[in-house]
């Protein structure tokens, strides 16, 4: 919801909007959040009809009830408010993202691409905007492109932790673990709990074979998340790689306890078991 929270708010320029307006858009959105995190999405679509019944022409609220929307895969819906949002304002930079990204997950890429861009011609300072053109262009195979685009929305903020993940997951497809690295110790530096930069930078460690720096980051994943079946896989990994075989076993145990279902793993496990056995 981290990025859900910037895209409702973020705009070029702030309209003048009375302080109780303001309050009221706020606690819709606060409310309609709270639904979706329990799943109840037609609730938190109700929230932003509500809204839109005391003020029909605001384009935060038309977007927000897109977004819902479209979560719940109603895209025709989710686009006509998208479309409304724009014609109140057609300078209203989330509804252009939003339906970027509506594009994105369905796999349109070329409109999607559009649509940021044209949110980065209202506001070339939209660290959203070109976080999401990142996106796009690594479906596209486009790496180099995708690069430059995460170092623009990092000029922008620099504390922005989903981009330098993004960016340090772009250098390791190219095999530049150290730049990798980097940019994950930068995400790191700005939120030190999260779990997906500690594990990407394990996973960068494991690439190149610096199995006990790479030890270190999953037990660091688990000491977060103690129920991440990833986690306890990665580290049952490191464990079998460098022949610690009855606690990588434990750990395959875990990991399986977890999620059933990974076959990988399952295979892991057998063959631990027959190396713990002989």
């Amino acid at each position: 919801m981290e990025i859900f929270r910037d895209l409702f708010g973020r705009k070029r320029r702030e309209p003048e909007v009375k302080r109780h307006d303001r309050d009221h858009e706020r606690a819709w959105n606060s409310t309609a959040i709270d639904f979706a995190r329990q799943g109840r999405f037609d609730d938190a679509v109700g929230c932003f009809d509500r809204a839109l019944t005391t003020d029909p022409r605001n384009p935060k609220m038309w977007n927000n009830k897109g977004v819902f929307l479209e979560l719940q895969n109603r895209d025709q819906e989710a686009l006509a408010c998208f479309s409304r949002a724009l014609e109140i304002d057609p300078d209203f930079v989330p509804a252009w993202i939003s339906r970027g990204m509506m594009h994105r997950r369905r796999g349109r890429l070329q409109e999607a691409q559009d649509c940021y861009d044209q949110a980065l011609a209202i506001d070339p300072s939209s660290v959203i905007a070109w976080y999401n053109r990142s996106g796009v262009f690594v479906a596209l195979g486009r790496v180099p492109e995708a690069i430059a685009c995460y170092g623009k929305a990092l000029e922008l903020d620099p504390q922005f932790v989903p981009g330098w993940i993004d960016l340090g997951y772009a250098h390791f497809t190219r095999q530049n673990h150290t730049q990798a690295i980097s940019c994950y110790d930068r995400a790191i530096s700005v939120d030190p709990e999260n779990t997906r930069a500690w594990s990407l930078k394990g996973g960068a460690f494991h690439s190149i074979g610096a199995y006990e720096r790479a030890l270190s980051c999953f037990e660091r994943v688990l000491k977060l998340d103690p129920d991440s079946a990833s986690g306890w896989s990665m580290k049952c990994s490191v464990l079998f790689q460098i022949g610690r075989y009855p606690e990588a076993l434990a750990c395959a145990d875990r990991a399986l306890a977890i999620d059933p279902d990974c076959r990988l793993t399952a295979q892991v496990r057998d063959r631990l078991r027959e190396l713990v056995d002989q």
